[in-house]
């Protein structure tokens, strides 16, 4: 999936706040619900089919899913092109962690100021 793309899905998931995962879907990006440990919040992975899956705590409430899954959905645009493998789950204080996070915020701000 091209940077075009991914833009292409935010745009819509900006209009769509409350469908993020069926949306997702048009994008060959499958989330998944589940119970993770309470220190793992989620993570991506490119399946080799060419699939993105987000995996998310079921423990987080509805708000902290959504803003999980856009965190991960901005590893998809710009990190995962750069690094293809898997990111290390203990790696929350590195740049482009923080960079999600802040990316996560912003898009988080647009939904609650509609």
């Amino acid at each position: 999936m091209g940077d075009k793309d991914i833009n292409s899905f935010l745009k819509n998931l900006q209009n769509n706040s409350q469908q993020f995962y069926e949306l997702a879907h048009n994008y060959d990006i499958y989330p998944k619900i589940t119970g993770l440990t309470p220190q793992l919040w989620g993570f991506v992975y490119k399946s080799s089919h060419g699939n993105y899956y987000i995996i998310i705590n079921k423990n987080l409430s509805f708000e902290l899913q959504q803003k999980i899954f856009i965190h991960e959905v901005k590893h998809i645009r710009d990190d995962m092109p750069k690094h293809p493998y898997f990111i290390g789950l203990n790696m929350q204080h590195l740049d482009f962690e923080k960079k999600a996070d802040a990316f996560s915020n912003s898009i988080m701000n647009i939904f609650e100021n509609k």
